[in-house]
């Protein structure tokens, strides 16, 4: 009975290491948000970014009163015990009590607000490419024909790698 149980701690430990080894080591970012918190927030309904509140050394007041007006609000250190060690609190000034790291403060939109407003600006954006080609080809000859063969790859972040 014990050499079976030697043998299976033997088959545990062997797969731990073998897990741990597969591992890819991400050097760890200022900017990450646990993935319990984020969770947390999407079932309230909220989604969480990081806001300028200071560029060297001065208040950005006018950064922080546009992500104001757009919808974003700080997030207090009660609502994210979990980052206080890495964090820390403004306890005085116009940004008391916000969550910071350097420049920048944790803030949260509900979800379908932070969406609208990704939407709005991705239009704004297809908008203007447009004009521009608009533009391009009203200006094309017959003699020297203008043609535009470009193409838009939009990535985000690291390409996931899946392991079989």
């Amino acid at each position: 009975m014990a050499r079976n149980t030697n043998t299976q701690r033997n088959v545990e430990t062997r797969e731990l290491n073998t897990r741990e080894q597969d591992m890819e080591y991400r050097e760890p970012s200022l900017l990450d948000i646990p993935d319990s918190v984020s969770e947390r927030f999407l079932n309230q309904g909220l989604t969480l970014r990081w806001i300028r509140v200071t560029t060297r050394n001065q208040e950005d007041y006018k950064n922080v009163g546009k992500k104001f007006q757009e919808g974003w609000q700080f997030v207090t250190v009660d609502e994210v015990p979990e980052l206080q060690h890495n964090s820390f609190v403004r306890d005085e000034g116009r940004y008391k009590g916000a969550v910071c790291r350097g420049d920048l403060a944790l803030a949260k939109m509900p979800i379908q607000k932070a969406q609208n407003r990704q939407a709005y600006y991705e239009n704004q954006s297809r908008e203007m490419v447009d004009a521009v080609n608009q533009q391009l080809m009203g200006q094309s000859d017959a003699r020297m024909p203008i043609r535009n063969s470009s193409k838009t790859n939009v990535t985000r972040g690291r390409t996931p790698n899946f392991q079989d």
